[in-house]
């Protein structure tokens, strides 16, 4: 009886050591990213910026980096918007695989804007754009996100083949969640989406054209360099022009910026954040950030 029950015993933890072994395990970088593949997968999802950082300007810890070279698949969009990860992507082991979403998931692809107010860095800044010809906030698309999500589920196909119909199954209810969640954020900015306002950093052409909204230009071409006092007096003659309504910081970066561009103005301050900067990773946080982008635009554009 005693034999039995250890040979039971090490049958069972052999079957739930080769389980655990199997399951493969997937880091990305930023969270919305994290929440679309959670919404796929049936296991946790590995967080590169768990913190309240920025990806234009976030440095690697050791912690970080060994998450990576423990991962089996890292999922992330581009080095030009992950700036961070292009070293350690020239390190990382063969084994591991690498999905790039940016140039391989079919997605609609927006150019940087320039001309204008989104004109070419030539104020005397010191640097140039870092993120390629196009782009790169491609989440802030309801079509590029479900474009995505058949994407992860092909990638994914290839490499758990076994779980096919699982990572199918799911994505079949996130993709309706996304559909019904574009209809919704449509219907609720259709009336503010004539008013004109400006945003702290150009990242969000994708959600401004599915939604037909008048942003009329960026206080930074750059955000993790302030704009010159230049820039700064075109932006507030911009506002005098347009009729500005509002202009938008972000959680990530200082407020006093924002400030300083509309003294003197009548334009009001607002917040957009394009990441979930306060919100908790996890499934539902893609549908609380594109609720916050909706709320924070009516919230200061809708009473003006």
């Amino acid at each position: 009886m005693i034999k039995q029950f250890i040979l039971l015993t090490i049958i069972f933890t052999t079957l739930t050591h080769f389980s655990i072994a199997s399951e493969k395990k997937i880091v990305t970088t930023i969270k919305p990213i994290h929440s679309i593949l959670l919404n796929i997968v049936d296991s946790d999802v590995d967080l590169l910026l768990n913190a309240n950082a920025s990806p234009h300007d976030f440095k690697l810890k050791p912690s970080d980096m060994k998450k990576l070279n423990n991962a089996d698949i890292f999922v992330y969009i581009d080095e030009s918007i992950e700036t961070f990860i292009e070293r350690p992507l020239a390190t990382l082991d063969e084994d591991i695989k690498k999905i790039k979403i940016l140039g391989n998931a079919g997605l609609k692809l927006l150019p940087i804007r320039e001309g204008g107010v989104w004109e070419e860095e030539d104020h005397g800044d010191g640097h140039h754009h870092d993120h390629g010809d196009y782009d790169g906030h491609i989440w802030l698309s309801n079509k590029n996100v479900i474009k995505i999500t058949k994407f992860f589920v092909k990638e994914l196909s290839k490499i758990n083949p076994d779980k096919k119909n699982i990572y199918k199954a799911n994505a079949k209810v996130f993709i309706h969640k996304l559909k019904e969640k574009g209809k919704k954020i449509k219907n609720e900015l259709s009336s503010i989406n004539d008013k004109p306002y400006i945003v702290f950093h150009d990242a969000y052409q994708y959600f401004e054209n599915e939604n037909s909204l008048n942003s009329v230009g960026s206080i930074a071409l750059n955000p993790e360099i302030s704009p010159t006092p230049k820039r700064i007096t075109e932006i507030k003659a911009k506002i005098e022009k347009d009729n500005v309504v509002c202009l938008f910081r972000e959680p990530q970066f200082p407020s006093r910026i924002v400030q300083t561009v509309i003294t003197d103005t009548g334009a009001k301050e607002g917040e957009l954040d394009p990441l979930g900067f306060d919100l908790t990773p996890g499934k539902n946080l893609y549908f609380e950030l594109i609720d916050n982008l909706s709320m924070g635009l009516k919230n200061c554009l809708s009473n003006s």
